[in-house]
């Protein structure tokens, strides 16, 4: 049974391309990260309270530095530890060490896309270049590992509106809880039911070249792995055809993870779990370094619970602006305003900022190293 499975999601090696970066839009998300990011920190520490100081090196707690140091690799290692448990299953060999590599180019192509949702190209790329994966299983240990972080966001939703004060106060979170409830069903029915999407999405492409008045671009279309006899399954464009590739690659890799990795499956949501909950503390630990004794380790991290919840659907790239002043309308009453825009470059800096630029660095070593390998591969001047 494995083998067979195996066999079939091989297939799909040679019918999809490693993931392409669209240039022009990962530029403009950095131009407006950037932008919106500089913009808020200058509006921040221009409102410091005139006559107020920074804090001196005597009076920060070092301690709580220590600490912050020792929980800021957390969330990189369970997160890697995601997908390193599903590659066990999917596709066994690859490193613990690439798994790291993908995570960090996950988090630094999501900052330079909204609601921080475009970072699995990243991660696909360094799986299928550095791990030797095929996009389509690519594709499914990303999206499987996503699947995590929804059932770890949807337990802090109910958390936040069923038992924290946050929650309750009033219907912020409903609309992030419906929309995770959307996706989850979405990637649910990928894997269940695909013929539903690659119905739809045959449909529009015929739609689409007939309007074009381009009947020959739709060519015929079977499952990958199925004889090419008889009559065929559907007609689309090569590129809808691609994408139909995909989701079957995903439906045969997600049966095949919960038939051998079930175990593996319950650690994905553990592990998610953990380093949302690394994230959440992560604030309270930033915020005593600075010497903010108000709040306890329970309000804060449930304040972060809520603001990690909402900031994570912020239309901006990567949740720049809107994530700095839902921290700060959330931090009010236990950050004072005077260390609120230290306190909040120090939270972006921990959660998000070092991330990825690691990423960006591992990223671009990736970039460099296969250009340079192409390169040697191209006929030289006769």
């Amino acid at each position: 049974m494995h083998g067979n499975s195996m066999a079939v999601v091989d297939e799909y090696r040679t019918e999809a391309a490693a993931p392409s970066f669209p240039r022009g839009q990962l530029l403009a998300g950095a131009l407006g990260f950037l932008g919106l990011t500089g913009g808020v920190f200058w509006w921040l520490f221009s409102r410091v309270p005139a006559g107020h100081t920074m804090p001196g090196l005597s009076t920060l707690h070092w301690e709580y530095l220590g600490l912050l140091l020792l929980v800021l690799p957390l969330e990189t290692l369970t997160s890697s530890a995601r997908i390193w448990l599903i590659c066990r299953v999917l596709h066994p060999g690859v490193s613990f060490w690439t798994c790291i590599q993908s995570e960090l180019s996950n988090v630094a192509i999501s900052i330079l896309t909204p609601s921080q949702s475009g970072g699995g190209p990243g991660q696909i790329y360094m799986l299928t270049r550095r791990g030797g994966v095929s996009v389509g299983t690519g594709l499914t240990a990303t999206l499987i590992s996503f699947m995590g972080t929804l059932v770890g966001l949807l337990l802090m939703g109910a958390y936040s509106v069923l038992v924290s004060g946050i929650g309750a106060s009033g219907s912020l979170l409903l609309a992030p809880v419906w929309t995770l409830t959307v996706i989850a069903t979405a990637l649910l029915l990928g894997a269940i039911w695909p013929d539903l999407f690659r119905i739809a999405l045959g449909a529009l492409s015929r739609a689409t070249w007939h309007v074009l008045r381009r009947p020959d671009a739709v060519i015929d279309w079977w499952p990958p792995g199925t004889p090419r006899t008889g009559p065929a399954v559907d007609r689309m464009d090569r590129r809808a055809a691609w994408l139909a590739d995909l989701l079957y690659a995903y439906r045969a890799d997600v049966r095949r993870f919960l038939r051998h990795g079930k175990a593996c499956a319950a650690a994905v949501c553990l592990l998610s779990v953990t380093f949302l909950l690394a994230r959440a503390l992560t604030p309270y630990l930033c915020a005593r370094f600075l010497g903010v004794e108000s709040g306890t380790l329970r309000q804060i991290v449930e304040a972060q619970v809520a603001l990690i919840f909402l900031v994570f659907f912020a239309p901006t790239p990567g949740g720049a602006g809107i994530a700095e002043g839902a921290s700060l309308w959330i931090m009010a009453d236990i950050v004072p305003p005077a260390l609120a825009p230290l306190y909040t470059l120090l939270w972006r800096v921990s959660t998000t900022y070092l991330a990825a630029t690691a990423g960006f660095l591992c990223l671009g070593l990736a970039l460099a190293r296969d250009a340079s390998r192409a390169a040697r591969r191209q006929p030289g001047p006769q």
